[in-house]
């Protein structure tokens, strides 16, 4: 009787004690990669990749104008690491594709391009461009502007229309900047709107007006010069055959909510000669668990010319797989720079 009483004496401060303990109990941790749903979802097998120090890369489902990829990679840094490179972006993607790059000052000036070069290829093909049918994406009125500077020149045209090419990217700039509206591309019938072309991108990675609304009405709106961690910059990239000089606004955002990524930087593109039409690349910093490695994502959806003809299925084929092939490899390259220490200088 003694026994059963001690029992039944000690039984609501065991419950008690097991209440407190269950409560004490860490909670599991959480998933960085939810932030991401609807539009990217991480395997289980894709964490385990992870997890041993591995790249994941996957092809996400995507309309036929555009072609989209997630990647990720594990990394040891923090979002100070992350800024800092991401602000010496002329560090940051220096590789054997990347031909010329600068950082355009605040506000930009024409001096900022002045190291930009044109190929010969795309020099020759400017003097027989016309509206619907030119090899470099501008509107009619860029592609007369330039043939004009050409004819004017004489034998020194090809300087000439260096300098012009200079002058229209740097108007095209300063047009995006005053109003958010990217001039159209009239190299192909019917002409092309990028900045249509974007907002159905912004469409297509729904996670961030369902997570960082404000993230997505930053990058819906149009610039404010000043506002906020962000910059241009110009780049001249071998993509395929052809050296594609593009512009670039990048914006650093810090953590919009306590579940979202330590920092999140966007690259949306804003100039392009040959393929691209529009694109948004994102970039996020995730927390691991605590004394474990941080998660570093990249999504990128971009509105590309579509190809006709009876092979245009295989050459998207073909386009998707070295996309992803390209993204593991990229992330690798990533994660050791980032990794090697703050950026020189």
């Amino acid at each position: 009787m003694l026994r059963q009483g001690v029992l039944r004496w000690l039984a609501p401060l065991l419950a008690a004690a097991a209440v407190g303990v269950h409560a004490q109990t860490p909670a599991a941790p959480r998933d960085p990669f939810a932030w991401l749903a609807p539009s990217v979802v991480v395997s289980a097998d894709d964490r385990r990749v992870l997890d041993r120090g591995d790249p994941i890369a996957v092809v996400l489902p995507s309309d036929k104008h555009e072609l989209a990829v997630f990647a990720a990679i594990t990394v040891t840094v923090d979002a100070a690491r992350l800024r800092a490179w991401v602000n010496r972006i002329e560090l940051l993607k220096q590789s054997e594709y990347v031909l010329g790059i600068e950082r355009l000052s605040d506000p930009p000036r024409l001096g900022d391009f002045a190291n930009l070069v044109v190929d010969d290829d795309d020099l020759d093909a400017i003097r027989s461009c016309h509206a619907g049918d030119c090899a470099l994406k501008m509107s009619a009125a860029e592609m007369a502007a330039l043939q004009d500077s050409a004819r004017a020149a004489g034998k020194a045209w090809r300087p000439a229309v260096q300098a012009g090419f200079r002058e229209m990217v740097f108007a095209r700039v300063q047009a995006y900047i005053a109003s958010g509206v990217i001039t159209p591309y009239e190299d192909k019938r019917p002409p092309i709107a990028p900045s249509e072309r974007f907002a159905g991108i912004l469409d297509h990675l729904p996670f961030l007006a369902a997570h960082a609304p404000g993230i997505a009405a930053r990058l819906a709106a149009a610039p404010t010069p000043g506002a906020g961690d962000s910059f241009f910059y110009w780049s001249k990239e071998r993509i395929a055959r052809k050296a594609v000089v593009n512009v670039t606004e990048v914006h650093i955002f810090p953590p919009e909510t306590p579940d979202g990524p330590a920092l999140l930087v966007t690259a949306r593109n804003v100039f392009a000669t040959h393929y691209i039409n529009g694109s948004l690349g994102v970039t996020a910093l995730f927390e691991g668990a605590p004394g474990g490695p941080n998660y570093l994502i990249y999504v990128n959806r971009s509105s590309v010319d579509t190809p006709g003809g009876l092979f245009s299925g295989m050459v998207r084929w073909f386009a998707e797989r070295r996309l992803k092939g390209n993204s593991g490899q990229v992330l690798r390259t990533l994660r050791t720079r980032l990794e090697s220490g703050a950026p020189p200088g």
